[in-house]
């Protein structure tokens, strides 16, 4: 810009003293002397005028350069922007099959709890299909825990934090829910036994 204004500003003057040398009169030695004083005023201005125009053209192509390097530096910001929108956008995917999965879970565990309360009159054959239920219950937490543990890791070293906090509170909730199955398996295998006797 101080090239751009420069160059202006020398132009115009050399405008004014190229008029003011076409205007001048010829007619007496002073008028000669003063032609030949804005001609040197002239030339002196149009040296000027190459210099700033030099300058100019370096300042134009330093801002071209600048301006290349910085559509290199956004289309790198974009094409990152990109990859990790993708790595983001997969990571979700998980965390959202991991989800409707614990949730489903979460709904058999109190499905089974609600179904299956400690019953004086429970026989073995009863205890043990419950018993088998829970097993494989707790089995499809495990796995469904271990997949959230991968995930927030996968999150962690992804460098999406929210992502990876979200993740490790779904699995707390699920190993919450895991061990209250595990007290009910207790409980029934505890109280059962004493029941069947009584």
């Amino acid at each position: 810009m101080a090239a751009a204004l420069a160059f202006s500003e020398t132009l115009e003057r050399f405008d004014a003293l190229a008029q003011a040398v076409g205007r001048a009169g010829l007619e007496s030695a002073e008028g000669l002397a003063r032609a030949a004083q804005a001609l040197q005023k002239v030339a002196a201005c149009e040296e000027d005028l190459q210099r700033h125009a030099q300058a100019l053209g370096a300042a134009l192509t330093a801002a071209r350069e600048a301006q290349q390097a910085r559509d290199e530096e956004v289309r790198a910001r974009a094409l990152e922007v990109q990859r990790r929108g993708e790595t983001y956008a997969a990571l979700a995917k998980r965390f959202e099959a991991v989800g409707r999965d614990a949730g489903e879970l979460n709904a058999t565990a109190q499905t089974l709890a609600a179904e299956h309360k400690i019953e004086r009159g429970m026989n073995q054959e009863d205890l043990s299909s419950v018993l088998s239920r829970i097993d494989e219950l707790e089995a499809q937490m495990t796995a469904v825990v271990r997949a959230a543990e991968t995930l927030a890791g996968d999150a962690r070293a992804a460098d999406f934090g929210d992502l990876s906090g979200k993740t490790d509170a779904l699995r707390q909730q699920l190993l919450a829910v895991r061990n209250r199955v595990g007290l009910l398996k207790e409980a029934l295998t505890r109280a059962v036994p004493r029941t069947l006797s009584s």
